[in-house]
């Protein structure tokens, strides 16, 4: 079964009951269908049947007779690429005309009611609507796929991604035992988008190849690759509450305005509740001694303090200083365990760490400020005495969570290098994708060493 968003059922109902000044057979054509399981058939596929419609729907005659041909002209655009039915509609000057026609036809409605305009952009607005179908059904088609041949004998049905702009979907994967899984499928972060008409880009190895390393650190969740082509790949990473309950860091700081919130919080950072947010009432030696003796505290500032190590070195961004981005996995008996469900990748320029991001560390903040952050976060990752973190962060990195560090880096790189490889779709990228694979692979590497070093040679400042 497939559910539909309630937003994407308004605009339907809207777009239909607006309808006008159209014969029947066009109007027929332009009707959004439900989607249904894939059936094998004859004849055009749902893509085909959308560029088709683009061509005799969005031709430029149509568009001076609502306009006039001097406004039209003044637009500049191929319109070729609307009215030849032999482009597809997932074409980068298609999409490219399409999104500009969106901004004429929308600015155009703000003081234009006139039946004319009116049915044009009514069938425009249903057209983007049935391409967003389109590309949802094919990311379903795609995972559908993918979960029945990983998992034999399982159903899979779908649901309302939470959040995001990205196009994707939630599956969830009845497997023949009886277990039930949850997956958040989405677009990589420079794919398709689910309410704005751009077209998808080569996706980036390095995205994937984070997911992974997160994956194998534990931060991160079990990740799975899928895809259409080499621009439509998608991440499929299981539910952060698998085998226990998930909240994201949002509640524990209160901000989500519920009953409990602040109770919640309590149980993740113990002793840190009583750390007060203007920093200058605090005694942070006392805090320290009050630590000493709380292993839940203790745990806490362990996992944040790991994976802002973790930051640094795989420069991430918009991660712990999101409280959106990461949360708590709770199962019965064990101490919370920090969970990453989302990150931004730098750009490549920004890859390396250098001595300016290494005093970034020491100084508690550089860009990922910090101090700005929850009183509990930024007591760890800002607040806290400099030797207390930079003796944790080494600690982390030579005999702690983060020493296989480099294994991990490597089993990751392993499992790119083979998804790129051996995956029919990438046969004409292999060269740039592994290019750009092997260079930041190597970067890590060096990263990590770098810190290492830069850690176990520091010494306190001379007052």
């Amino acid at each position: 079964m497939v559910f539909y968003s309630n937003k994407l059922i308004i605009i339907f109902v809207s777009i239909f009951t607006f309808l006008c000044g159209s014969d029947s057979k066009e109007e027929d054509a332009l009707k959004t269908p439900e989607k249904k399981p894939t059936a094998v058939f004859s004849g055009p596929t749902p893509g085909e049947v959308v560029s088709k419609l683009q061509s005799e729907v969005l031709k430029r005659d149509r568009f001076v007779s609502v306009f006039g041909e001097a406004t039209v002209e003044s637009w500049g655009f191929d319109w070729d690429a609307l009215e030849n039915p032999d482009i597809s509609f997932a074409d980068s000057s298609r999409i490219f005309t399409m999104s500009k026609l969106h901004e004429k036809l929308t600015k155009a409605a703000r003081n234009r009611f006139d039946e004319t305009f009116s049915d044009l952009y009514t069938k425009f607005l249903t057209l983007r609507a049935r391409i967003t179908v389109v590309h949802a059904v094919r990311l379903e088609t795609v995972a559908d796929n993918y979960f029945h041949k990983i998992f034999p004998g399982s159903a899979v049905d779908h649901d309302t991604k939470d959040g995001g702009v990205q196009l994707g979907t939630k599956a969830k994967v009845s497997l023949a035992t009886g277990e039930e899984r949850i997956y958040h499928i989405k677009t990589h972060s420079e794919g398709r988008l689910s309410e704005k008409s751009s077209a998808a880009k080569l996706v980036n190895p390095q995205e994937l190849l984070i997911y992974k390393i997160l994956q194998y650190t534990g931060f991160g969740c079990e990740t799975h690759f899928l895809q259409r082509s080499a621009e439509d790949v998608y991440i499929a990473t299981l539910d952060a509450g698998h085998g226990g309950s998930f909240e994201m860091f949002v509640k524990a700081a209160g901000r989500l305005g519920k009953g409990g919130d602040e109770i919640y919080g309590q149980s993740l950072w113990g002793v840190l509740q009583d750390i007060h947010t203007d920093p200058a009432q605090n005694d942070w030696k006392a805090v320290e001694v009050s630590i000493q003796g709380d292993a839940i505290a203790q745990n806490f500032l362990i996992q944040v303090s790991a994976l802002d190590v973790l930051s640094r070195i795989l420069r991430l961004h918009d991660l712990l200083n999101n409280t959106e981005n990461f949360g708590f996995l709770l199962k019965e008996g064990e101490f919370p365990a920090l969970k990453v469900i989302d990150f931004r990748v730098a750009d490549e320029g920004e890859f390396i760490v250098d001595n300016e991001r290494f005093g970034g560390f020491l100084a508690g903040n550089g860009w990922y400020n910090y101090a700005s952050s929850h009183r509990a976060t930024r007591y760890g990752l800002h607040d806290r005495p400099r030797a207390e973190r930079v003796a944790s962060a080494l600690q982390m990195l030579t005999q702690g969570s983060l020493s296989n560090l480099h294994s991990h880096v490597e089993a990751a790189y392993r499992d790119i290098h083979a998804y790129i490889t051996e995956t029919d779709v990438f046969t004409n990228n292999i060269a740039e994708l592994m290019g750009k694979l092997n260079v930041f692979h190597d970067v890590l590497h060096q990263n990590i060493e770098f810190f290492i070093r830069k850690l176990t040679s520091w010494e306190p400042e001379v007052a």
